[in-house]
């Protein structure tokens, strides 16, 4: 069996954790390469259960189970006598390989086994992935399309014992003839969205995204620098931290935090926040803007335009500090009113709202200029 990069990725990682993720594009051999590795493992070693599973048994008979009986003809390993058709199970080399579909709570509830492999499991329902997990004693291998903006398998692949590859055709290009390259890259003009999942193996943004050209990136000590502050009581207080760096603008979470007063956030913010740099608070707040000067900070009524300020944030790069997981979150549920497509839908925006505040304030509406700004020291 010749060595993909996919193969190669696991044969070197799954010895080291207990999950690992093949992320990637239509086409990219994930699966293929998932199967060949279960094979190896089966060839060299005896003695373990192996489950494969799919949303559905028809659909994981199909594709993954009708690749791992040609990869073993391929290699002269098949032998009817070694399949049980009715339990869906195979045995090679004393192992016990099980085919089954989520769709079949025996399964899912029944004995545990050594290794996992869940093929396409963006689809599957997390809570019957939870369940194999918990009985399953050594190794998960996950193998899917990111054809979702959110979902669980993104946290358990941000897990300190998983690791992940991200994979497109171009990996397994050897392997595609001309005509299902052309059909892949047609995506590109034709559903810049789909694209995105299918062609370079990347989680899908909303359509009606208000920002889709942020990044998540470790934090930068910006060149310079302001803040931006919404207030709220059942709604969270937000205090977002914008500065100017090389690629654009940085957004970095200061305060999150639902039912605090504008006390509880100066004791919160004291030596955080440079008292001699403007923090451009939400206008509709006057006593709040009030008590912060008495504290001996710096706010300022901050510009509400929510589509003049969205138009400054669209004009230059976003990156959202890698801890950060209040914006983080909330940059992919931000999105507009498919109704009305001009007005952003008002819904969990407390952060989004701070971060505009702060980046009218230090960049200004177009043609104008921030002035006043301090540059940070350390932190």
């Amino acid at each position: 069996m010749s060595k993909s990069k996919n193969l190669e990725f696991l044969i070197e990682n799954v010895p080291k954790y207990r999950i690992v993720g093949l992320q990637g594009g239509t086409r990219s051999g994930k699966t293929y390469s998932a199967l060949q590795y279960i094979i190896r493992l089966c060839l060299k070693h005896s003695g373990m259960t192996v489950s494969i599973c799919r949303d559905t048994y028809n659909a994981l008979k199909a594709t993954a189970m009708r690749d791992f009986f040609d990869l073993l003809n391929e290699i002269g390993k098949y032998d009817s006598r070694n399949y049980n058709a009715t339990d869906h199970i195979y045995f090679l080399n004393g192992n016990q390989i099980e085919f089954f579909g989520l769709d079949s709570p025996g399964k899912v509830q029944g004995r545990k086994r050594h290794i996992l492999l869940v093929d396409e499991a963006i689809e599957a329902d997390w809570d019957v992935i939870t369940q194999l997990k918990l009985r399953t004693t050594s190794r998960i291998i996950y193998c899917f399309n990111p054809s979702l903006i959110e979902h669980p398998i993104y946290q358990d692949l941000e897990r300190a014992d998983s690791i992940r590859l991200i994979t497109t055709y171009l990996d397994n290009i050897e392997n595609l003839n001309k005509e299902t390259i052309d059909e892949i890259e047609k995506l590109k003009d034709f559903d810049p969205e789909l694209w995105r999942v299918y062609g370079e193996g990347m989680p899908a943004r909303a359509r009606d995204a208000v920002y889709v050209h942020g990044v998540v990136r470790p934090y930068e000590v910006p060149i310079e620098f302001c803040y931006g502050l919404d207030i709220g009581w059942q709604h969270p207080m937000s205090l977002v931290e914008v500065g100017r760096i090389e690629s654009g603008q940085q957004w970095h979470e200061i305060v999150y935090a639902s039912e605090i007063t504008t006390s509880d956030l100066i004791r919160m913010i004291d030596g955080k926040v440079d008292k001699k740099v403007k923090i451009h608070v939400d206008s509709a707040r006057p006593d709040a803007i009030e008590e912060l000067k008495r504290a001996g900070y710096h706010a300022v009524m901050a510009d509400k335009s929510v589509k003049a300020g969205i138009n400054v944030v669209k004009s230059r790069g976003l990156s959202i500090t890698s801890t950060s997981l209040n914006l983080q979150r909330e940059i992919k549920s931000y999105r507009y009113n498919p109704n009305q497509p001009d007005e952003v839908i008002k819904l969990n925006d407390d952060g989004m709202d701070a971060g505009r505040y702060g980046s009218v304030g230090l960049f200004g509406r177009p043609k104008q200029v921030a002035a006043n700004i301090s540059t940070p020291g350390k932190r």
